[in-house]
């Protein structure tokens, strides 16, 4: 048996950052294998991400101007890719000024920080930083024509900030559910599992419509055809999703609503009436980002958030928005 490690749940949050470009205007009807199954993803930054500035004083980060969400890139022009080689930098610098590449959204800036030292002697830039997140989500398609895999349906975003984490590298491996959080009014449910080492694919986009990458395991799930846009209604549908039993089950919802071209990527009002599903989770909980919605023998999108205080719904995405964006912010299509 694989060794298990990390015992995680994944968190929702999404910032738009692709436009919307809908199924309706492929000119052929793609055909996946949906998905379903849990994950665990590992995921490094390009750069790493300023979660908090001291403000209590004029502190050194302060000072030199940064900001939450700023993205630290260089170091006296050196690449950085971990909070542990920025810190070093911070503490050998003997005070002296330190260059610093910084990203602020897509604008970059050059600024210098002075560090100082705190009661203990060590200097510091008084700036709280990240560079790295790891979680539990769900598969929605695996692409035979690409390589590629699609998940989440939404980006991965920093806990504290609601950033959208820049991706350097990341990789995905198989994960088992141990454990269901039953969802109630004002309180997030949850799907908690563990990530094993087994590794199935890499990471290579991470935007506001979901994770993308090339997987090297072969795909699971049955190949069924992609819907666009256009053939999506209101009423019955199921969800694909894997609970604490191990098994990817198929559940009961009602399509309620949808807004093709609402530019948030929340293209469609989900309602859970699988009374089983009702009664494992209380509808739909974190960890289930992802799950693929199925109307009519076709992958119409995936679920991607929760109504806090009405859990048996959710938004999903379109599965044309979710190919599309994929394929414009990264993705490379073969030829057949």
């Amino acid at each position: 048996m694989k060794k298990m490690i990390r015992y995680v749940c994944m968190t929702l949050a999404a910032v738009l950052l692709c436009p919307i470009m809908t199924a309706s205007s492929q000119e052929v009807r793609r055909t996946v294998h949906v998905g379903g199954m849990p994950f665990g993803l590992t995921m490094y930054t390009n750069g790493v991400v300023v979660v908090n500035v001291d403000d209590s004083y004029d502190s050194p980060a302060k000072a030199a101007g940064l900001r939450e969400n700023d993205i630290i890139t260089r170091a006296n022009d050196e690449k950085i890719t971990s909070n542990e080689r920025l810190q070093e930098i911070i503490a050998s610098s003997g005070g002296a000024d330190i260059e610093l590449s910084v990203l602020r959204g897509k604008s970059p800036l050059s600024m210098t920080i002075t560090p100082e030292t705190d009661d203990d002697g060590n200097y510091t830039a008084g700036m709280w930083i990240r560079d790295s997140t790891a979680g539990l989500g769900t598969i929605t398609y695996f692409d035979e024509n690409t390589h590629s895999f699609g998940a989440l349906g939404h980006g991965i975003c920093d806990r504290d900030t609601g950033l959208l984490m820049p991706l350097g590298s990341g990789k995905i491996v198989k994960a088992q559910i141990g454990s269901i959080t039953k969802a109630k009014k004002g309180i997030a449910g949850g799907l908690n599992g563990y990530m094993s080492d087994e590794e199935i694919g890499e990471m290579t986009v991470n935007n506001s419509f979901g994770v993308y990458g090339k997987y090297t395991d072969e795909p699971e799930g049955e190949e069924i055809p992609c819907a666009f846009d256009s053939e999506i209604e209101t009423g019955p549908a199921q969800i694909i999703a894997t609970l604490d039993d191990g098994e990817l089950q198929t559940f009961d919802v009602e399509i309620e609503g949808f807004h093709l071209n609402d530019k948030s990527g929340q293209n469609m009002v989900v309602r859970v009436t699988d009374e089983d599903l009702l009664d494992k989770t209380g509808g739909i909980v974190q960890g289930m980002s992802g799950s693929p919605i199925i109307q009519h023998d076709r992958l119409i999108g995936a679920v991607t958030h929760v109504f806090v205080n009405a859990p048996e719904k959710g938004y999903g995405i379109t599965i044309g928005n979710m190919l599309s964006c994929y394929e414009q912010f990264g993705g490379i299509r073969e030829e057949s």
